[in-house]
Protein backbone atom coordinates (compact mmCIF):
# COMPACT_ATOMS: atom_id res chain seq x y z
CA UNK A 1 0.00 0.00 0.00
CA UNK A 2 1.35 3.62 -1.19
CA UNK A 3 2.85 5.81 1.60
CA UNK A 4 0.35 8.99 2.90
CA UNK A 5 0.49 11.70 -0.56
CA UNK A 6 2.15 9.18 -2.73
CA UNK A 7 1.02 7.85 -5.65
CA UNK A 8 -0.44 4.51 -5.70
CA UNK A 9 -0.70 1.49 -7.77
CA UNK A 10 -4.33 2.13 -8.44
CA UNK A 11 -5.15 3.22 -12.33
CA UNK A 12 -8.72 5.38 -13.04
CA UNK A 13 -10.26 3.42 -15.88
CA UNK A 14 -13.43 4.98 -17.65
CA UNK A 15 -16.15 2.76 -17.49
CA UNK A 16 -18.45 1.82 -20.89
CA UNK A 17 -22.04 4.19 -20.51
CA UNK A 18 -23.81 1.34 -21.01
CA UNK A 19 -22.43 -0.49 -17.90
CA UNK A 20 -24.31 2.59 -15.95
CA UNK A 21 -27.60 2.09 -17.73
CA UNK A 22 -27.25 -2.25 -17.09
CA UNK A 23 -27.34 -1.25 -13.36
CA UNK A 24 -30.06 1.25 -13.58
CA UNK A 25 -27.68 4.13 -12.47
CA UNK A 26 -26.65 7.45 -13.96
CA UNK A 27 -23.04 7.53 -16.24
CA UNK A 28 -21.18 10.31 -14.14
CA UNK A 29 -19.61 11.16 -16.82
CA UNK A 30 -22.92 12.67 -18.18
CA UNK A 31 -23.87 14.16 -14.98
CA UNK A 32 -20.97 16.07 -15.25
CA UNK A 33 -22.05 17.52 -18.71
CA UNK A 34 -25.37 18.31 -17.60
CA UNK A 35 -23.91 20.24 -14.59
CA UNK A 36 -21.64 22.33 -16.52
CA UNK A 37 -24.81 22.90 -19.23
CA UNK A 38 -26.44 23.98 -16.49
CA UNK A 39 -23.49 26.26 -14.55
CA UNK A 40 -23.00 28.35 -18.05
CA UNK A 41 -26.40 29.03 -19.21
CA UNK A 42 -26.92 30.46 -15.65
CA UNK A 43 -23.53 32.50 -16.47
CA UNK A 44 -25.04 33.56 -19.50
CA UNK A 45 -28.20 34.10 -18.31
CA UNK A 46 -26.41 36.46 -15.96
CA UNK A 47 -24.99 38.24 -18.54
CA UNK A 48 -28.04 38.89 -20.77
CA UNK A 49 -29.56 40.68 -17.66
CA UNK A 50 -26.86 43.71 -18.09
CA UNK A 51 -26.96 43.29 -22.00
CA UNK A 52 -29.90 41.93 -23.09
CA UNK A 53 -29.25 43.04 -27.12
CA UNK A 54 -25.97 41.15 -27.13
CA UNK A 55 -26.74 38.33 -29.89
CA UNK A 56 -23.44 36.48 -29.49
CA UNK A 57 -24.97 35.91 -26.16
CA UNK A 58 -28.54 35.22 -27.24
CA UNK A 59 -26.92 32.54 -30.14
CA UNK A 60 -24.71 30.75 -26.80
CA UNK A 61 -27.65 30.70 -24.91
CA UNK A 62 -29.57 28.84 -27.99
CA UNK A 63 -26.56 26.56 -28.28
CA UNK A 64 -26.62 25.45 -24.96
CA UNK A 65 -30.51 24.85 -24.80
CA UNK A 66 -29.39 22.41 -27.82
CA UNK A 67 -27.02 21.00 -25.85
CA UNK A 68 -29.57 20.56 -22.99
CA UNK A 69 -32.16 18.61 -24.92
CA UNK A 70 -34.46 21.87 -24.65
CA UNK A 71 -34.72 22.32 -28.57
CA UNK A 72 -38.20 23.81 -28.51
CA UNK A 73 -36.96 26.48 -26.35
CA UNK A 74 -34.04 26.87 -28.70
CA UNK A 75 -36.08 26.69 -31.84
CA UNK A 76 -38.44 29.92 -30.36
CA UNK A 77 -35.33 31.77 -29.63
CA UNK A 78 -33.23 31.00 -32.76
CA UNK A 79 -36.33 32.22 -34.45
CA UNK A 80 -35.80 35.28 -33.00
CA UNK A 81 -32.26 35.90 -33.79
CA UNK A 82 -32.79 34.97 -37.35
CA UNK A 83 -35.39 37.99 -37.40
CA UNK A 84 -32.89 40.48 -36.52
CA UNK A 85 -29.43 38.74 -38.31
CA UNK A 86 -31.32 36.91 -41.27
CA UNK A 87 -27.77 36.75 -43.12
CA UNK A 88 -26.17 34.26 -40.64
CA UNK A 89 -25.19 31.51 -41.41
CA UNK A 90 -24.46 30.11 -38.06
CA UNK A 91 -27.89 30.73 -36.73
CA UNK A 92 -29.22 28.68 -40.01
CA UNK A 93 -26.87 26.20 -39.02
CA UNK A 94 -28.37 26.25 -35.49
CA UNK A 95 -31.70 26.14 -36.01
CA UNK A 96 -31.62 23.62 -38.53
CA UNK A 97 -29.63 21.15 -35.86
CA UNK A 98 -32.66 22.18 -33.25
CA UNK A 99 -35.08 21.27 -35.83
CA UNK A 100 -33.84 17.43 -36.57
CA UNK A 101 -32.78 16.97 -33.17
CA UNK A 102 -36.63 18.13 -32.43
CA UNK A 103 -37.91 15.63 -35.59
CA UNK A 104 -39.36 18.38 -37.73
CA UNK A 105 -37.03 17.56 -40.67
CA UNK A 106 -39.05 19.61 -43.41
CA UNK A 107 -38.34 23.01 -41.41
CA UNK A 108 -34.40 21.44 -40.52
CA UNK A 109 -34.00 21.04 -44.56
CA UNK A 110 -34.97 24.54 -45.35
CA UNK A 111 -32.97 26.21 -42.64
CA UNK A 112 -29.85 23.57 -43.41
CA UNK A 113 -29.92 24.70 -46.66
CA UNK A 114 -30.12 28.08 -45.77
CA UNK A 115 -26.99 27.71 -44.11
CA UNK A 116 -25.02 26.26 -47.02
CA UNK A 117 -26.18 29.27 -48.81
CA UNK A 118 -24.62 31.70 -46.44
CA UNK A 119 -21.81 30.06 -45.94
CA UNK A 120 -20.86 27.35 -48.88
CA UNK A 121 -17.09 26.79 -47.39
CA UNK A 122 -18.31 25.76 -44.16
CA UNK A 123 -18.02 22.08 -43.80
CA UNK A 124 -19.90 21.33 -40.78
CA UNK A 125 -23.05 22.81 -43.08
CA UNK A 126 -22.84 20.10 -45.91
CA UNK A 127 -21.52 17.37 -42.81
CA UNK A 128 -25.27 18.06 -41.01
CA UNK A 129 -27.08 18.72 -44.15
CA UNK A 130 -25.67 15.58 -45.43
CA UNK A 131 -27.15 13.67 -42.51
CA UNK A 132 -30.44 14.75 -42.70
CA UNK A 133 -30.91 14.32 -46.17
CA UNK A 134 -29.38 10.71 -45.40
CA UNK A 135 -32.59 10.33 -42.81
CA UNK A 136 -34.80 11.51 -45.37
CA UNK A 137 -33.72 8.90 -47.80
CA UNK A 138 -32.65 11.37 -50.07
CA UNK A 139 -29.61 9.71 -51.19
CA UNK A 140 -28.55 11.58 -54.33
CA UNK A 141 -28.63 14.55 -52.04
CA UNK A 142 -26.87 13.27 -49.46
CA UNK A 143 -23.98 12.22 -51.84
CA UNK A 144 -23.64 15.65 -53.31
CA UNK A 145 -23.55 16.92 -49.96
CA UNK A 146 -21.00 14.72 -48.19
CA UNK A 147 -18.88 15.00 -51.63
CA UNK A 148 -18.63 18.42 -50.69
CA UNK A 149 -17.63 17.83 -47.03
CA UNK A 150 -14.92 16.22 -48.29
CA UNK A 151 -13.64 18.73 -50.62
CA UNK A 152 -13.84 20.98 -47.74
CA UNK A 153 -12.23 18.61 -45.81
CA UNK A 154 -10.52 15.54 -47.24
CA UNK A 155 -9.60 14.03 -43.76
CA UNK A 156 -13.05 14.16 -42.36
CA UNK A 157 -13.20 10.17 -42.17
CA UNK A 158 -16.47 9.96 -40.87
CA UNK A 159 -17.77 11.98 -44.22
CA UNK A 160 -16.10 9.51 -46.01
CA UNK A 161 -18.08 6.24 -44.57
CA UNK A 162 -21.12 8.39 -44.64
CA UNK A 163 -20.63 8.96 -48.33
CA UNK A 164 -20.16 5.12 -48.82
CA UNK A 165 -23.45 4.52 -47.27
CA UNK A 166 -25.21 6.76 -49.49
CA UNK A 167 -23.41 5.27 -52.62
CA UNK A 168 -24.54 2.00 -51.37
CA UNK A 169 -27.96 2.86 -51.15
CA UNK A 170 -27.62 4.14 -54.76
CA UNK A 171 -25.79 0.83 -55.73
CA UNK A 172 -23.02 2.59 -57.05
CA UNK A 173 -20.78 0.26 -55.24
CA UNK A 174 -17.40 1.13 -57.77
CA UNK A 175 -18.12 5.14 -56.02
CA UNK A 176 -18.56 3.15 -52.11
CA UNK A 177 -15.26 0.99 -52.61
CA UNK A 178 -13.39 4.34 -53.54
CA UNK A 179 -14.62 6.02 -50.73
CA UNK A 180 -14.02 3.40 -48.38
CA UNK A 181 -10.43 2.56 -49.20
CA UNK A 182 -9.86 6.00 -48.68
CA UNK A 183 -11.49 6.01 -44.80
CA UNK A 184 -9.69 2.60 -44.20
CA UNK A 185 -6.69 5.05 -45.12
CA UNK A 186 -7.25 6.78 -41.46
CA UNK A 187 -8.77 3.61 -39.93
CA UNK A 188 -7.04 0.44 -41.21
CA UNK A 189 -8.11 -1.93 -38.34
CA UNK A 190 -12.08 -0.82 -38.29
CA UNK A 191 -13.83 -3.90 -39.26
CA UNK A 192 -17.28 -2.29 -39.65
CA UNK A 193 -15.15 -0.56 -42.68
CA UNK A 194 -13.60 -3.88 -43.71
CA UNK A 195 -17.01 -5.68 -43.75
CA UNK A 196 -18.70 -2.91 -45.64
CA UNK A 197 -16.17 -2.62 -48.30
CA UNK A 198 -15.94 -6.67 -48.80
CA UNK A 199 -20.02 -6.58 -49.04
CA UNK A 200 -19.00 -3.38 -51.64
CA UNK A 201 -17.27 -5.75 -53.72
CA UNK A 202 -19.45 -8.46 -53.66
CA UNK A 203 -21.90 -6.39 -54.82
CA UNK A 204 -19.84 -4.97 -57.28
CA UNK A 205 -19.64 -8.75 -58.57
CA UNK A 206 -15.42 -8.55 -58.02
CA UNK A 207 -15.68 -11.73 -55.18
CA UNK A 208 -11.82 -12.09 -55.50
CA UNK A 209 -11.39 -8.95 -53.89
CA UNK A 210 -14.43 -9.45 -51.43
CA UNK A 211 -12.88 -12.54 -50.64
CA UNK A 212 -9.58 -10.83 -49.41
CA UNK A 213 -11.64 -7.63 -47.61
CA UNK A 214 -13.55 -10.74 -45.98
CA UNK A 215 -10.37 -12.44 -44.69
CA UNK A 216 -8.67 -8.99 -43.19
CA UNK A 217 -12.15 -8.87 -41.14
CA UNK A 218 -11.03 -12.30 -40.26
CA UNK A 219 -7.48 -11.29 -39.01
CA UNK A 220 -8.54 -8.24 -37.29
CA UNK A 221 -11.35 -10.28 -35.07
CA UNK A 222 -11.25 -13.82 -35.71
CA UNK A 223 -13.94 -13.98 -33.29
CA UNK A 224 -16.74 -11.92 -35.19
CA UNK A 225 -19.68 -13.84 -36.28
CA UNK A 226 -20.29 -11.31 -38.68
CA UNK A 227 -17.19 -11.44 -41.25
CA UNK A 228 -17.72 -15.83 -40.96
CA UNK A 229 -21.26 -15.21 -42.49
CA UNK A 230 -19.81 -12.54 -44.91
CA UNK A 231 -16.66 -14.78 -45.52
CA UNK A 232 -19.13 -17.68 -46.44
CA UNK A 233 -21.24 -15.86 -49.06
CA UNK A 234 -18.25 -14.57 -50.80
CA UNK A 235 -17.29 -18.39 -50.93
CA UNK A 236 -20.44 -19.66 -52.17
CA UNK A 237 -20.41 -17.56 -55.14
CA UNK A 238 -16.99 -18.72 -56.09
CA UNK A 239 -18.19 -21.85 -55.56
CA UNK A 240 -15.33 -22.70 -52.78
CA UNK A 241 -18.50 -24.84 -51.31
CA UNK A 242 -16.11 -26.56 -48.29
CA UNK A 243 -14.69 -23.34 -47.62
CA UNK A 244 -18.20 -21.57 -47.32
CA UNK A 245 -19.84 -23.99 -45.47
CA UNK A 246 -16.76 -24.01 -43.24
CA UNK A 247 -16.94 -20.20 -42.83
CA UNK A 248 -21.00 -20.70 -41.98
CA UNK A 249 -20.36 -23.30 -39.54
CA UNK A 250 -17.56 -21.16 -37.40
CA UNK A 251 -20.02 -18.62 -37.55
CA UNK A 252 -22.77 -20.82 -35.58
CA UNK A 253 -20.01 -22.22 -33.44
CA UNK A 254 -19.67 -18.55 -32.78
CA UNK A 255 -23.05 -17.31 -32.28
CA UNK A 256 -25.15 -20.88 -31.26
CA UNK A 257 -28.10 -18.54 -30.51
CA UNK A 258 -28.20 -16.64 -34.04
CA UNK A 259 -30.08 -18.03 -36.80
CA UNK A 260 -28.65 -16.51 -40.30
CA UNK A 261 -25.65 -18.90 -40.11
CA UNK A 262 -28.00 -21.58 -40.18
CA UNK A 263 -30.03 -20.11 -42.62
CA UNK A 264 -26.83 -19.37 -45.20
CA UNK A 265 -25.58 -22.99 -44.56
CA UNK A 266 -29.37 -24.24 -45.41
CA UNK A 267 -29.40 -21.73 -48.50
CA UNK A 268 -26.28 -23.14 -49.85
CA UNK A 269 -26.98 -27.00 -49.09
CA UNK A 270 -30.33 -26.44 -51.42
CA UNK A 271 -28.58 -25.06 -54.01
CA UNK A 272 -26.38 -28.13 -53.97
CA UNK A 273 -29.13 -30.19 -54.71
CA UNK A 274 -28.89 -31.66 -50.83
CA UNK A 275 -32.60 -30.74 -49.46
CA UNK A 276 -32.45 -33.22 -46.29
CA UNK A 277 -29.22 -31.43 -45.37
CA UNK A 278 -30.74 -27.76 -46.14
CA UNK A 279 -34.36 -28.76 -44.12
CA UNK A 280 -31.91 -29.53 -40.85
CA UNK A 281 -30.17 -26.06 -41.01
CA UNK A 282 -33.52 -24.11 -41.93
CA UNK A 283 -35.09 -26.21 -39.18
CA UNK A 284 -32.22 -25.31 -36.57
CA UNK A 285 -32.43 -21.21 -38.17
CA UNK A 286 -36.49 -21.25 -37.52
CA UNK A 287 -36.01 -22.74 -33.92
CA UNK A 288 -33.65 -19.96 -32.92
CA UNK A 289 -35.61 -17.11 -34.85
CA UNK A 290 -39.42 -17.91 -35.60
CA UNK A 291 -39.80 -14.62 -37.16
CA UNK A 292 -36.94 -15.83 -40.29
CA UNK A 293 -39.74 -15.53 -43.45
CA UNK A 294 -36.53 -16.45 -45.46
CA UNK A 295 -35.96 -19.65 -44.04
CA UNK A 296 -39.20 -20.33 -43.57
CA UNK A 297 -40.13 -19.74 -47.45
CA UNK A 298 -37.06 -22.00 -48.36
CA UNK A 299 -38.22 -24.88 -45.83
CA UNK A 300 -41.37 -24.73 -47.83
CA UNK A 301 -39.62 -25.24 -51.25
CA UNK A 302 -36.91 -28.02 -49.70
CA UNK A 303 -40.17 -30.05 -48.28
CA UNK A 304 -41.95 -29.99 -51.83
CA UNK A 305 -39.02 -31.01 -53.25
CA UNK A 306 -38.72 -34.30 -50.89
CA UNK A 307 -42.37 -35.06 -51.15
CA UNK A 308 -43.00 -33.82 -47.72
CA UNK A 309 -46.21 -32.15 -48.86
CA UNK A 310 -47.99 -31.66 -45.53
CA UNK A 311 -44.54 -29.89 -43.82
CA UNK A 312 -44.02 -28.00 -47.13
CA UNK A 313 -47.54 -26.17 -46.80
CA UNK A 314 -47.08 -25.72 -43.14
CA UNK A 315 -44.14 -23.72 -43.57
CA UNK A 316 -45.88 -21.67 -46.58
CA UNK A 317 -48.08 -20.89 -43.92
CA UNK A 318 -45.58 -19.59 -41.86
CA UNK A 319 -44.03 -17.74 -44.46
CA UNK A 320 -47.30 -16.15 -45.50
CA UNK A 321 -47.76 -15.14 -41.86
CA UNK A 322 -45.09 -13.24 -41.45
CA UNK A 323 -44.90 -11.50 -44.84
CA UNK A 324 -48.66 -10.41 -43.90
CA UNK A 325 -47.79 -9.12 -40.66
CA UNK A 326 -46.45 -4.68 -40.20
CA UNK A 327 -43.01 -4.51 -40.44
CA UNK A 328 -41.36 -4.44 -37.08
CA UNK A 329 -39.16 -1.76 -36.23
CA UNK A 330 -35.84 -1.89 -36.34
CA UNK A 331 -33.60 -2.05 -33.22
CA UNK A 332 -30.39 -1.92 -32.57
CA UNK A 333 -28.44 -4.53 -30.71
CA UNK A 334 -30.72 -7.02 -29.10
CA UNK A 335 -31.19 -10.94 -29.35
CA UNK A 336 -32.44 -9.99 -32.83
CA UNK A 337 -29.97 -12.54 -35.31
CA UNK A 338 -31.24 -10.54 -38.13
CA UNK A 339 -29.14 -8.07 -36.93
CA UNK A 340 -25.93 -10.24 -37.94
CA UNK A 341 -24.69 -8.87 -41.89
CA UNK A 342 -24.18 -11.51 -44.23
CA UNK A 343 -26.97 -13.62 -44.32
CA UNK A 344 -30.55 -13.46 -45.43
CA UNK A 345 -32.58 -11.21 -44.90
CA UNK A 346 -36.48 -11.65 -43.50
CA UNK A 347 -37.98 -11.16 -46.84
CA UNK A 348 -38.15 -14.24 -49.81
CA UNK A 349 -34.91 -12.47 -50.71
CA UNK A 350 -31.48 -13.06 -50.18
CA UNK A 351 -30.38 -9.84 -48.20
CA UNK A 352 -28.09 -8.55 -51.31
CA UNK A 353 -31.27 -8.72 -53.76
CA UNK A 354 -32.03 -11.42 -55.97
CA UNK A 355 -34.81 -13.82 -56.03
CA UNK A 356 -34.21 -17.34 -53.52
CA UNK A 357 -33.98 -19.22 -56.65
CA UNK A 358 -30.66 -17.61 -57.54
CA UNK A 359 -27.03 -19.60 -56.59
CA UNK A 360 -25.51 -17.67 -54.34
CA UNK A 361 -26.57 -16.58 -50.57
CA UNK A 362 -26.31 -12.40 -50.38
CA UNK A 363 -24.91 -9.79 -48.12
CA UNK A 364 -26.25 -6.96 -46.65
CA UNK A 365 -25.29 -3.53 -47.34
CA UNK A 366 -23.66 -0.95 -45.55
CA UNK A 367 -26.94 0.11 -43.92
CA UNK A 368 -29.82 -2.01 -42.98
CA UNK A 369 -30.64 -3.67 -46.31
CA UNK A 370 -33.58 -5.83 -45.31
CA UNK A 371 -36.71 -5.17 -47.42
CA UNK A 372 -39.88 -6.02 -48.29
CA UNK A 373 -40.49 -8.46 -51.05
CA UNK A 374 -42.08 -6.40 -54.15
Amino acid sequence: MGEAGKPTDWITMKIDPEIFEELGVRDPEETKREMAITKKTRQVTKELKTDPDNMDLQIELATLMIDGANYEEAIKKLLTIRNKRPKDAKVYKLLGTAYVLFNHEEEALIELNRACELDPNDAENHFNLGGLYLLRDMFPNAANSFERVIELDPTDTTAYANLAAAYDMLKLYDKEIIALRKVLMFNPEDKELRSALSTAYFHAERYEEAIDAALCVVDIDDKDTQSYCNLGSCYSVRNMVDDAIGAFKKASELAPDYSLPHTNLGTLYANMGRPEAAIKSFKTAVSLNVADAGAWFSLYNCYKDVGLMEDSQDAYRKYEGLMNEPAPVATEGGNNPSNIPGGVSQSSQYAGGGDMEGNAPGMETLADASEDPK
